[in-house]
């Protein structure tokens, strides 16, 4: 399976890139914001997107719905600390195929990847 990691956190990409690649997955695009996903996204081919919903300048809820008009069939699992009902309601309106709360552990992460292959 081939991931994505979108996060403004460029330590946090680091960490998920080093489990993600332990686990035996790919990680074929690391990307701070929406410039660089959208533009990176169809070269890269990726499988599946973890998407943080809260960026310094942007909205991850709306790169969702951008990501799913561009790549409809890209499975898309967000990751958040807000526990907001609003957030997860809104996440599933716009097609995102799981959630996933900080703090998380690694366990957590590769389980809900699972859940999506």
């Amino acid at each position: 399976m081939k991931i994505a990691l979108v996060d403004d956190s460029v330590i946090l990409r680091s960490a998920l890139k080093n489990v993600l690649e332990s686990a035996g997955f790919q990680v074929v695009l690391e990307a701070g914001g929406s410039q660089e996903l959208f533009h990176l996204l169809p070269k890269s081919k990726a499988d599946l997107v973890l998407l943080d919903v809260f960026f310094p300048t942007e909205n991850g809820l709306d790169m969702l719905a951008k990501l799913k008009q561009l790549a409809p069939h890209t499975k898309v699992l967000l990751v958040t600390g807000m526990r907001q009902e609003t957030i997860l309601a809104e996440a599933q309106r716009l097609g995102a195929n799981g959630v996933l709360y900080k703090p998380f552990d690694t366990d957590d992460l590769l389980t809900a990847i699972e859940r999506l292959k």
